[in-house]
């Protein structure tokens, strides 16, 4: 009997459609790219891509790996800055 459906961890992300969430928003930012510069065809084509391939490196990895990415591998003035982590530029620490 099929009452609902249970996710399997208490922190699983939200989905739309097929995706979670960072995914969908790298199949819409491409897509409406494609659509703006007038080749809506191949930025539906290109979106699905980059989502698929995107969940495909994120697959095996902390749910918060897009956040990850970008403190990494951004400049510290774009990123976010709290008083917890240091600049992601300062990598070699002293003791």
């Amino acid at each position: 009997m099929n009452i609902g459906y249970i996710p399997r961890t208490l922190d699983q992300q939200e989905k739309f459609f097929l995706w979670e969430a960072d995914q969908f928003i790298v199949a819409v930012l491409i897509v409406g790219l494609g659509v703006s510069l007038g080749m809506m065809l191949t930025g539906l084509f290109g979106g699905g891509l980059a989502a698929y391939l995107y969940g495909k490196l994120k697959s095996g990895k902390h749910q918060k790996f897009a956040a990850h990415l970008m403190y990494w591998w951004l400049p510290s003035s774009i990123s976010i800055k709290t008083q917890i982590t240091p600049p992601s530029d300062c990598r070699y620490f002293l003791g």
